[in-house]
């Protein structure tokens, strides 16, 4: 039970030492920002940090570079993924919106219509 408990630790303390460049590379790019509310900085920062983080294990993945080097590339694409965070949320929330509708018509084009004299 022992062994488990620091298995668990290891692998927690390991998982937070990868978060912790692309929190810092959001946390200045956010100083940077004027003028943005709280819940538009966490939600960015958060897009940041996961994107970050997820594209430098498929990086580790796929090309296996020096940790130095993979580092730096998920921070550089944090960096562009925190800046396109506003433009993904607004074009998919524009998506999102117009989705009813798009089913509805699909599922009403199925259906034969009756010819209004």
């Amino acid at each position: 039970m022992d062994k488990l408990f620091h298995e668990i630790l290891d692998s927690l303390v390991a998982f937070l030492l990868t978060l912790i460049p692309p929190a810092l590379g959001a946390t200045v790019l956010m100083l940077v920002d004027d003028g943005i509310t709280w819940t538009k900085m966490l939600a960015r920062l958060s897009v940041g940090i996961l994107v970050c983080y997820f594209v430098r294990g498929a990086i580790d993945v796929i090309f296996a570079p020096h940790p130095v080097v993979s580092q730096a590339l998920g921070f550089m694409i944090g960096l562009v993924a925190y800046k396109a965070a506003p433009g993904f949320i607004a074009g998919a929330s524009t998506v999102i919106a117009e989705l009813p509708a798009q089913i509805r018509d699909r599922l009403l084009a199925l259906f034969p219509r009756k010819d209004q004299k």
